[in-house]
């Protein structure tokens, strides 16, 4: 189902006599996400307004370890409202502002922390379908959750089940991150996941969950261990040579 464009949110807003706007936290072209107040239950919301584009499906109400709960689904005034727990976290996109370079050990724990989620989804017969980064919530313990499910339902999971569009998504995603860290510190290996065009690929979402949470060891490590040896053998001659000009003189 897709919206048109509508008016957006403003501070003191009560939807459905029941959800308060307190103060924006993010927006997009289409959407804007509130802190919010449930009057009802007198709790903390996270509110979402769609201006326009799909309504995600029913992904938040799985109960699902990794997926953001969803409250409630409502409207108000042609938007789409949808009402999540509200978590101490940032989006992703959000927190690429604040951090634009990235080591690649934690984009590596993000990505495979998304794919952790979204496998877990498709067993139960729900695609994502957006996994982009403002749809994944960084917690302070550097974990993630996912919000926004837009793919549509296709049973319980016991039939066949096309998970090659979210695979797609997460390997973009993965590339996209990588590009963000310092070149000499990513590995081949990383660079191989990220490149849908690179032989051989995953050729599911458990598998290049697997692939990043068992890699080998970064280029930074590889670096590391190069560099040390002939740093260390460095100052054993230097020692040597002024030992021996002690000796000498």
């Amino acid at each position: 189902m897709a919206l048109q464009q509508a008016s957006g949110g403003a501070p003191g807003l009560v939807i459905a006599d029941r959800y308060r706007l307190d103060q924006l936290s993010g927006d997009t072209l289409r959407t804007e996400v509130w802190e919010g107040w449930d009057l009802t239950l007198a709790r903390p919301v996270m509110v979402k307004l769609i201006h326009a584009g799909d309504i995600p499906t029913a992904g938040g109400r799985l109960g699902l370890a990794g997926v953001v709960d969803l409250f409630d689904a409502t409207n108000h005034q042609g938007m789409a409202v949808l009402v999540f727990e509200r978590l101490e976290c940032w989006p992703l996109n959000q927190l690429l502002h604040q951090q634009p370079v990235l080591h690649p050990d934690e984009v590596a724990a993000w990505v495979a922390g998304a794919a952790r989620v979204v496998e877990s989804a498709h067993h139960c017969g729900i695609p994502h379908g957006a996994i982009t980064p403002s749809n994944i919530l960084v917690l302070p313990d550097r974990s993630v959750r996912l919000t926004d499910f837009r793919g549509r339902p296709t049973g319980n999971g016991d039939g066949p089940f096309d998970t090659q569009p979210d695979l797609l998504a997460l390997s973009l995603l993965l590339h996209d991150l990588l590009l963000r860290c310092p070149r000499s510190l990513v590995s081949n290996f990383l660079w191989s996941l990220a490149d849908p065009d690179a032989l051989p690929q995953p050729d599911s979402v458990l598998a290049f969950r697997l692939l990043l949470e068992h890699q080998p060891e970064s280029a930074s490590s590889n670096t590391r261990k190069w560099w040390w040896p002939v740093v260390a053998s460095g100052f054993f001659v230097a020692g040597v040579a002024a030992l021996s000009w002690l000796l000498i003189t």
